[in-house]
Order: C-alpha cells, then sequence, then structure tokens
C-alpha cells in the first residue's frame, strides 16, 4: 500500500497517535506515513492543531460542531461527507469531517512570538544553570544568560512559556493540552518530551532527545523526530541530524561522545559555551571520530578532554579555542 496520500492511514490510528495510544506497530506506520510526503505532514499539523485546541478549552461536542461550522463557511468548503464518531474521541469528529472535506484548507491559531503583557518572570538572567519544576512537573533547565517568562494569572487551560536564550526541557503530559516555547522567530509545541532550544546569533534551534516536536518559523512547520533539530537559518526552516544528549549536556557537563567528527565538535562548542573554534591544520582531522563518556566541569578540563580524545593541542585564547595536531 502506497503511503504517498493522505487516504492511505486509517484517521482513528493518527489521533490516537497524538494522543499518544498507539501501538509501537501503528507508532511506526504513522512515522513512515509522515516521512512519505510533505502533505502527510501538513495535514497531520492540521489534525494536532484543532485536536489541542478543541481539548484544551473544554468545549462540548455540540459547541465544537457549530464552532467548526463557521470555519469551514470561511474556508468555503462544504460538508458533503458524514460526520465519522470516535467513541471517546467525540471532540474530535469535527476536525475529521473538516479534514478530510476539507482539503487542503488549513485554519491553524497562530500565536504572536511577542510575549503579552503582564508576564511573570520564572528565571531572570544568572551567572549559573538555573533549573525550575512548574505546577504541571514540566522541568526546565536554563544555561547561565537565559530568562523564561509565562502569562501571569491562571493557566489551566494553556502551558506557554517565552524563552530567552538556551534551555533544556522534559515536559510533562497533561491530557493532550500542548506545551509552547516561544522564542524569537520560532515556536515550539510539543505534548510530552525531552528537548533541548537554542537561541544563539539568531538562529534559533530544537534539538528532540524524545517524543515529537512541531517547529513553527516564517509560516513553516516541520515535524521534528528524536536525534534531528530543527534550525532557522536565512528565514528557512531546516532539519538536520545530530545527537541531542551534546546540546544538553552544558546543564551537567555529562558528554557522551558517539563517532563525533571535528566539525560536529566546532559547532557543539559554539552552541554549548559561544567560543568560535579554530582548527590549525584541519587535514590533520579529516575523518578524525571521537567517542565515550566523559564529564566536563569547566573551560580546563574542556581542554584537557578534547585534547586527549583527539590526540591534539587544544587551548583556550580569548572567545575562541584552537585545535591543532600535537
Amino acid at each position: 500500500m502506497s503511503q504517498n496520500n493522505t487516504n492511505d492511514l486509517d484517521y482513528t490510528i493518527l489521533i490516537r497517535f497524538i494522543d499518544g495510544q498507539t501501538t509501537p506497530e501503528e507508532t511506526a506506520a504513522v512515522t513512515e506515513w509522515l516521512a512519505a510526503s510533505p502533505d502527510n505532514q501538513a495535514l497531520y499539523f492540521q489534525v494536532k492543531d484543532i485536536f489541542d485546541q478543541q481539548l484544551a478549552s473544554s468545549i462540548t461536542p455540540v459547541e465544537a460542531d457549530q464552532s467548526w461550522e463557521k470555519v469551514i463557511t470561511q474556508l468555503g468548503a462544504e460538508r458533503s461527507v458524514p460526520v465519522r464518531r470516535l467513541g471517546w474521541m467525540k471532540y474530535a469528529a469535527a476536525v475529521l469531517a473538516l479534514l478530510l472535506v476539507g482539503g487542503a484548507g488549513i485554519y491553524l491559531w497562530r500565536k504572536s512570538n511577542t510575549p503579552p503583557a503582564p508576564m511573570a518572570t520564572l528565571v531572570s538572567k544568572k551567572n549559573t544553570v538555573q533549573t525550575i519544576l512548574l505546577p504541571d512537573s514540566t522541568r526546565i533547565w536554563v544555561k547561565p544568560g537565559g530568562s523564561v517568562k509565562m502569562k501571569e494569572g491562571p493557566n489551566e487551560n494553556t502551558r506557554e512559556v517565552w524563552l530567552e536564550g538556551t534551555a533544556y526541557f522534559e515536559v510533562v503530559k497533561k491530557a493532550a493540552v500542548p506545551f509552547t516555547v516561544h522564542v524569537p522567530d520560532m515556536t515550539v509545541t510539543v505534548l510530552g518530551t525531552a528537548f533541548t532550544i537554542n537561541d544563539r546569533l539568531q538562529h534559533p534551534a530544537v534539538m528532540v532527545n524524545s517524543g515529537l516536536v512541531k517547529a513553527t518559523a516564517f509560516n513553516k512547520e516541520l515535524l521534528v523526530h528524536p536525534g534531528e533539530r530543527g534550525m532557522v537559518t536565512d528565514s528557512l526552516l531546516r532539519i538536520d541530524h545530530v545527537n541531542p544528549q551534546l546540546y544538553a549536556a552544558w546543564k551537567d557537563g555529562d558528554y557522551k561522545f558517539e563517532e563525533t567528527s571535528i566539525e560536529e565538535i566546532r559547532e557543539l562548542l559554539l552552541a554549548n559555551y559561544g567560543y568560535e573554534v579554530a582548527v590549525i591544520q584541519p587535514q590533520k582531522f579529516r575523518g578524525t571520530r571521537i567517542s565515550g563518556h566523559v564529564l566536563i566541569t569547566d573551560e580546563n578540563s574542556l581542554c584537557k578532554v578534547l585534547g586527549a580524545m583527539l590526540n591534539a593541542s587544544v587551548r583556550k585564547d580569548g572567545y575562541r579555542i584552537i585545535i591543532q595536531p600535537k
């Protein structure tokens, strides 16, 4: 069966996948279906956004159906098929009806990256790693120099923070209410997962350790899987592959290198510590890979560990790390 068309997947499986209720076999099928086509990813985002909004707002099925009738009218779509009821998923029935009939019509609730006032500062800028435990048991590690804010007042049906800098998140799933992180030029939405957001040098990026993350930037949305990085470059959102554990290791110094190249080390030191890396005689390190589990506690141990693993001279010069053959 081809996975390139949106009709090849049972929508009940897609809904269960979004709610975290699929079997391993169903999860693999959805993952394959998502990778097969950008249209499939667009459909996923439509279902997930509407699913999250309806569940978070705690409206009745009748109210939801009335609301969707207005949306269908705005999109110019006509309901030509009966609404498919899904038992415990009644609140999602109008979602499926819209998507099955409306085709490419997209109606998303978009939020500005600009923090609304008034805001409560959860973490202010300091020179040490800070941790915070939110009321929903989500834990956040904030890199030195970073800050986290949240809307003041009751937030029972929304979980939304504004980040400046870099932070590692372990988000706890809460009755399918999405957790949203805003940084300049990018918004990240999840249900329950672990990931790092790095907002350095105006190139925000999200590195996913577990679960699925939706990254939104410049009117483009991408689904980011474990071991991937969604990054904004030149006003474009793109995905590449990284070792996400390394990009979160600044919080405790626990590094697990796995066939890491010199170019990856260069990028990692810039992301985690803000150091530019100069490699002298780079041809000497072509094909070099390092692996191992090490603890890096400060700048001196960073240079010593990298020097030993690369069999090279590694030294710090101001805001630069210089790597050269011995």
